[in-house]
């Protein structure tokens, strides 16, 4: 595998160590120069203890991916066998052709390319290796040097030769200068300290060997240096651990320049099926790091193939899609969250979860939080449900750390949400105590991130502001997921917001639009876009600058244009309705908070009816409340379709044929049953009330008639516009008529339809 994502070179110009002293390439060379003699003479060591301190400078830098590959091996050996491999890991590099080794050069090299030549006349002149008899082309003396002998067998003055040579050498310190932009210089240098380690310590068995790189690769990974332990984990063939380690250190690897070297050869070792699998899936993570979607896409596409029809492997892939799809397209999202979870049920939770394989509970459990956490984005309070089964499931048996703890999140989120922060507190810290144990850095950044945004919630504006430093104080220096750098500078915004500090707002909104349309993060995006809105109306509302109601409403349209239609209908109406609302009187509440349930399912319909609820509350005329009682029919009609649509659909997705034949004919049967009612009392009152009441008034009393809604004297005078004593004298002719049945007496006299 081939990565775009490359480690930028230092500047040639100089190089800095961890020490802060910037050493210029003419003191590296001068330095180099000594190395190489010392190393001629044999006398390296008495070189590097007569300068202690410059060996020190060095050594950080340069001795790092040594110490890397060797641990402590080395140090038995003597203070100069570190410094010997680099110099002549440091020769290898000259190489035209690549090749980290100083044999198998072939003749032509030797003799007829000229690009060869500062490698060769480095390499011989300070001992790396000999000068290899060409007799038919120059025949040296036995006592020959080895720059008498190179000029001779290339035809050369010692002019010529030491222009060579000091050639070589400066390009050994730009190597020393500039680490390998690619992971094959690295690794290179790894196979020669790998060799040199092997006979220094007399490993000569595979078991001691595999056994010495397995200890190698647990310092690597205590020291934070994945790409060092995935190498010793392939030397020892452990390709488990291997894959445990892409999935648990993705970050650090996908920014390392070794790591797709090291997948070229991983991915030539022999692999079962599910190993093959989950290294196709720890690829598609390191695309999704590297903000590559389509690569990440295609790496999906490749773990589908892999998973077959095995319905545990499909469970897992669409867990990860569903991630994948989530800031992008939350219903595809859903879409996946539930693929995988009825796949996981397939592969052996149907009967009883309690006695399923750890991994299998671990990963549907894992599912169900994601699946909750799908519902707590869009306010919809049907994620309790599904957090109290994971809960319930947590109950019966011991789940892995990072699921327990992703599991607390979406606790956390959930009852910050509910407006409940104290118990949203409780879970987000005990994430932070789980991620922490784990020393799983990302996440304990992510989780410093959401503390953030609920210490602003609750208006501990210092630790709110506290907890967003840690994540930005970091970056640069480790590796942060973008979506965790995005949050982070929204919830620090929100937090400036809130204090009414809006320049500080706007600038970490801005910072937060800018990361996030960078990873290509539409969800966040979105976000960024609303709180600028909210911002700039703020601060036109403090100022009455006209050009922040003009960047407000840049900002509300941009919001809109990235909300995906139907996915989040309350962020799209929190949007539409942000800048009435802004100018007026305002709390700090967020948009985020949870909807009554039917409201999270069906928001417009819903919207709708409470619209017309209002409508009827006030005393218009009748034909706006006829109009108003007509549309939220309409409305509970397309709650009932569609409502019938998703059980069709469920039907025809599990094959479940004619199981529910009689529910759906009683379905119909009650339709059909009120449509008729309603038309036969219809045509009745048409022709048994023509003298008493015109079409428009007899429709307006039916309508809440056939609702099953009693009328009174008053009602029906609203209702019919007539008066009181009228009123009377009609439902007197009606209940006479057998249109109406009277219920009750005196002031509690009410009239209803006769019962069929």
């Amino acid at each position: 595998m081939k990565s775009d994502v490359t480690t930028p070179p230092k500047s040639q110009g100089e190089t800095k160590l961890a020490c802060g002293h910037a050493l210029a390439p003419a003191v590296v060379e001068a330095v180099l120069g000594a190395a190489l003699n010392a190393y001629k003479a044999g006398t390296l060591a008495e070189l590097l203890r007569r300068r202690p301190r410059l060996t020190r400078r060095f050594e950080q830098q340069l001795l790092r991916p040594i110490r890397l590959a060797a641990g402590d091996a080395l140090d038995r050996t003597g203070v100069a066998a570190p410094w010997e491999l680099l110099l002549r890991w440091a020769v290898t590099r000259l190489r035209p052709d690549g090749q980290a080794s100083l044999q198998d050069i072939p003749r032509e090299c030797w003799i007829e390319r000229t690009s060869w030549r500062p490698m060769l006349a480095v390499m011989c002149q300070y001992g790396f290796a000999a000068v290899p008899d060409f007799r038919d082309r120059y025949r040296a003396r036995a006592d020959e040097s080895a720059s008498d002998h190179l000029c001779g067998l290339w035809s050369v003055g010692p002019s010529t030769f030491y222009r060579y040579l000091d050639k070589g050498k400066r390009l050994m310190a730009e190597v020393l200068l500039q680490p390998p932009s690619d992971g094959r210089g690295q690794l290179g240098l790894w196979r020669l300290v790998q060799q040199s380690v092997y006979e220094r310590l007399g490993l000569e068995q595979p078991e001691q060997r595999a056994e010495w790189h397995r200890l190698q690769a647990t310092r690597a990974l205590l020291a934070r240096e994945p790409a060092a332990a995935v190498w010793h984990l392939l030397a020892a063939g452990d390709i488990d651990q291997i894959l445990a380690t892409l999935e648990r250190r993705r970050i650090e690897l996908a920014n390392d320049v070794a790591t797709d070297t090291l997948l070229e050869a991983l991915q030539g070792q022999p692999m079962v099926q599910m190993q093959q699998f989950r290294l196709a899936l720890a690829v598609a993570a390191l695309w999704h790091v590297r903000g590559d979607d389509d690569r990440e896409q295609q790496a999906y596409e490749r773990t589908l193939r892999l998973a077959g029809d095995d319905p545990l492997r499909l469970g897992i892939v669409y867990g990860a899609l569903g991630k994948f799809h989530e800031p992008r397209d939350p219903d595809r999202a859903f879409s996946c969250y539930q693929d995988s979870a009825e796949f996981l049920r397939r592969a052996g939770l149907q009967d009883n979860p309690a006695e399923a394989d750890a991994p299998l509970l671990a990963e549907y459990v894992n599912t169900l939080v994601k699946l909750a956490w799908i519902y707590v984005l869009r306010n919809d309070p049907r994620a309790k449900p599904v957090l109290d089964q994971a809960e319930d499931l947590r109950a019966m048996r011991a789940l892995p750390s990072e699921v327990q703890a992703l599991l607390e999140q979406a606790w956390g989120e959930y009852w910050r949400r509910a407006g409940d922060l104290r118990a949203a507190l409780e879970h987000k810290h005990r994430a932070l105590n789980l991620y922490e144990r784990m020393g799983d850095q990302q996440s304990v950044l992510k989780t410093y991130s959401n503390l953030s945004l609920l210490y602003g919630d609750a208006k501990d504006f210092a630790r709110a502001i506290e907890y967003s430093q840690r994540v930005l104080a970091l970056e640069g220096q480790v590796a942060i997921e973008p979506e965790t750098l995005a949050a982070t500078h929204m919830n620090l915004g929100a937090t400036y917001f809130w204090q009414g500090r809006y320049d500080q707002a706007i600038e970490h909104y801005r910072s937060a639009l800018e990361r996030s349309a960078a990873a290509k993060l539409r969800l966040l995006m979105g976000r960024a876009h609303y709180n600028l809105a909210e911002a700039y109306y703020k601060r036109f509302q403090a100022l009455e600058r006209p050009e922040d109601e003009q960047r407000g409403d840049a900002h509300a349209a941009a919001a809109l244009a990235l909300w995906p239609q139907d996915a989040d209908a309350g962020a799209i109406e929190a949007t539409r309705g942000l800048k009435r609302e802004i100018l007026g009187p305002r709390d700090n509440d967020s948009y985020d908070r949870l909807l009554p349930q039917e409201f999270a399912v069906h928001f417009h319909e819903m919207a709708e009816v409470q619209r017309q609820r209002a409508v009827l509350a006030l005393p218009l005329e009748p034909q706006v409340h006829v109009k108003a009682h007509i549309a939220i029919a309409r409305s509970y009609l397309t709650i009932s379709t569609k409502e019938r649509e998703a059980a069709l659909a469920l039907i025809h997705k599990h094959q479940l044929g004619d199981a529910f034949a009689d529910e759906f004919d009683g379905l119909r049967a009650v339709f059909n049953r009120e449509l008729t009612r309603e038309q036969r009392v219809t045509a009745h009152w048409r022709q048994a009330t023509s003298d008493l009441l015109p079409d428009e008034r007899r429709a307006a009393l039916l309508d809440r008639l056939v609702r099953g809604e009693p009328i009174s004297k008053s009602i029906y005078a609203e209702l019919c516009s007539v008066g009181l004593a009228t009123a009377s004298k009609h439902l007197g002719l009606l209940a006479e008529r057998g249109l109406l049945v009277q219920v009750g007496k005196g002031p509690a006299t009410r009239y209803l339809l006769p019962t069929e």
